[in-house]
């Protein structure tokens, strides 16, 4: 008797093996591929290996981030510190000076409104303030943030950097008192400022380093790691308030470094040159004034080149004067007394309106 052949395998579905179905298959592949690729950094299983788990536990109490560490910045440092996998951010936090999260991130609350309105908030940085993690990416941490321009003006999503900035440093209610507010520093209303809100009114700057009087700047040219290997943004530095170089900003002697802030974008060689103001290495270098004794580097509400006299140092004359008058491009005249090294320079009109210093008439100013 013959034996029955082999039973057939069942039919595969034709719909399974369709051109259609498999270009969706292929379809769906490509876009799960896309999507991962483009995904925001904490969300990119390529970075967060565990994906959500990294952050969240399965459970919690409803209504909660049900992170799984404590607090925020614990949960940060998981993975943003010597030991993680990502940028060290921590070591940036224990340097001189700091946006000072590990001391104050515990007064955050999860929804707060910036800039304050309640001046009895204790004052605090964390690390929601500056980063939405879900949204953000590599080259875009502050991408899924609201901003603030100063004078009561919200933005609901960040256009240049200033505005991150504004929500602390401007208006708060729960501003220290020793702090200005640096809208004001920075508005277009002013007789001068560095060109981080609008453009520079002043069109000659011949010591500028690869920039021009029509360029624009951000906060972060000047604020940020001092280490430039290191992870970028301002978290912590060695050089107070925060800068990326040093700036002494007490009288003494000029040097390459003692400067560096300035001359990272103000070329030196043109300042000692007097290209700008014919006085300046007298000053720097002779009498060992640093720039900040008569420059403000945010901005000057009544006085062009970014003057504005440092009032420990600066006092009136003896007619009561302090001011300083832009006639002469590179000559400008200041009325006033300064107190640097242990001596007076008074400058102030002579009888015959002669312009002097010291009683010595200055030749051709």
């Amino acid at each position: 008797m013959k034996r029955d052949p082999s039973p057939a395998m069942p039919e595969r579905p034709r719909a399974l093996t369709s051109p259609v179905f498999l270009g969706a298959v292929l379809f769906l592949l490509l876009l799960t591929a896309a999507v991962s690729h483009a995904a925001p950094t904490h969300l990119n299983r390529t970075n967060v290996k565990g994906g959500c788990s990294e952050c969240h536990k399965g459970h919690g109490k409803k209504g909660t981030s049900m992170l799984a560490a404590s607090g925020g910045k614990e949960l940060c440092f998981r993975c943003h510190s010597q030991f993680g996998r990502a940028s060290d951010i921590y070591s940036q936090l224990l340097k001189l000076s700091t946006h000072r999260i590990l001391e104050t991130s515990m007064y955050h609350v999860k929804g707060e409104q910036l800039p304050e309105t309640d001046g009895f908030k204790p004052r605090h940085a964390s690390c929601d303030d500056c980063h939405n993690v879900h949204v953000s990416e590599k080259n875009e941490g502050l991408k899924g943030l609201r901003g603030y321009r100063g004078g009561g003006l919200k933005s609901r999503k960040i256009e240049y950097d200033y505005e991150l900035c504004y929500n602390c440093h401007s208006d708060s209610a729960n501003r220290p008192s020793q702090s200005t507010d640096i809208s004001l520093d920075f508005a277009a209303s002013n007789a001068s400022f560095h060109p981080v809100v609008s453009f520079g009114r002043n069109a000659f700057v011949p010591s500028l380093r690869k920039l021009s009087p029509s360029s624009m700047i951000k906060c972060i040219d000047c604020h940020g790691n001092d280490d430039p290997s290191g992870p970028k943004g301002p978290h912590g530095s060695i050089y107070k308030p925060l800068l990326k170089y040093r700036y002494v900003q007490t009288p003494g002697p000029e040097s390459p470094s003692s400067y560096d802030l300035c001359y990272s974008c103000h070329e030196r060689s043109s300042i000692l040159d007097d290209e700008s103001f014919k006085a300046h290495k007298a000053h720097i270098v002779f009498n060992r004034i640093s720039c900040a004794q008569c420059h403000d580097s945010h901005g000057s509400r009544f006085n062009s080149s970014l003057i504005n006299f440092d009032v420990n140092t600066v006092f009136p004359n003896s007619l009561g004067q302090v001011s300083f008058q832009n006639a002469v491009r590179g000559k400008p005249r200041c009325y006033l007394s300064c107190h640097l090294n242990g001596r007076i320079y008074e400058h102030k009109l002579d009888q015959k309106l002669a312009y002097t210093v010291n009683s010595k008439t200055v030749p051709q100013w």
